[in-house]
């Protein structure tokens, strides 16, 4: 019997080990799991940030490239640009970008409008025969020169 009692004691310290190990590697799991989403946030927040900036300059651009006139309007923060028929008209309020697109014949009114991008400002000045394209994301401020 005092060999059953000695084996049970072994066994229960053997019990104790195996989930002590057990619980050793769930911790390093766990940590292992929160570095990692931490450095993805990190990363997807910067990838964010960059894709967002660069994105957003092109698309400008490339609408003011590809109309026939481009005209200014509410001191920098948005464009009127007519195209044949249409005429698109891109402003930047409420920490957005937004387009809308109407007939030539109507008068442009800068509300309304399909929300493009998230963006904190934009400010269009013109020089000569170029546009400077300021935008603010976030804390960081990009531009992009394009000409006409």
């Amino acid at each position: 019997m005092r060999n059953y009692q000695n084996k049970s004691l072994s066994d229960s310290v053997g019990t104790v080990g195996s989930m002590l190990l057990f619980l050793l590697f769930t911790g390093c799991m766990l940590m292992i799991i929160a570095v990692a989403a931490g450095t993805y946030s990190r990363i997807s927040s910067n990838f964010d940030k960059t894709f967002g900036a660069s994105a957003t300059l092109r698309y400008v651009s490339n609408k003011i490239k590809s109309s026939e006139s481009a005209e200014i309007v509410e001191d920098g923060r948005g464009l009127v640009l007519k195209s044949g028929g249409i005429t698109n008209i891109i402003y930047c309020r409420d920490g957005a970008l937004y387009e809308k697109s109407i007939s030539s014949e109507d008068e442009p009114e800068i509300s309304g409008g399909d929300k493009i991008f998230d963006l904190k400002s934009l400010n269009i000045t013109e020089n000569g025969s170029w546009y400077r394209i300021t935008i603010v994301l976030g804390d960081e401020e990009s531009f992009t020169l394009v000409r006409r």
